[in-house]
């Protein structure tokens, strides 16, 4: 597994404007047109992944384990919002990342992200397992 210490420092970022679709109102919390938590968290992953996947090898992928985030401020729609989760440690396969979200005026949200890397041929097959049981 080529995920290792000397990740320590690698970043992901996504940058991008807030669109109705990433919102509070279409969340359901309605006539709240500002960056919802729940696509807050989307992002994280998304930046984490973009983070690692130079560094994977053929048939290893990433999972969420945890994500510990202060959603902070609120971002309206048509705003730039910066994402960027920073590798934190790397302990026998399990990453922990720091989380730092920025809008154009001010930090928007902090924390910690946890992802696992896996076998995707193993976690496939247990998910199958799963199903059929």
């Amino acid at each position: 597994m080529p995920v290792d210490g000397t990740d320590v420092g690698r970043e992901g970022v996504i940058e991008l404007v807030v669109t109705p679709e990433l919102t509070a109102d279409r969340y359901g919390n309605p006539g709240l047109m500002v960056l919802a938590t729940p696509a807050l968290v989307e992002l994280i992953e998304r930046a984490a992944v973009q983070a690692l996947d130079a560094r994977l090898v053929p048939g290893e992928r990433t999972v969420g384990t945890e994500v510990e985030i202060a959603h902070r401020a609120a971002t309206p729609v048509g705003e730039q919002i910066r994402v960027v989760l920073r590798v934190e440690s790397v302990d026998d396969g399990h990453i922990w990342f720091d989380v730092a979200a920025h809008g154009a005026h001010e930090p928007i949200a902090n924390g910690r992200h946890g992802r696992f890397v896996v076998d995707e041929a193993r976690f496939l097959r247990r998910l199958e397992r799963k199903r059929t049981a």
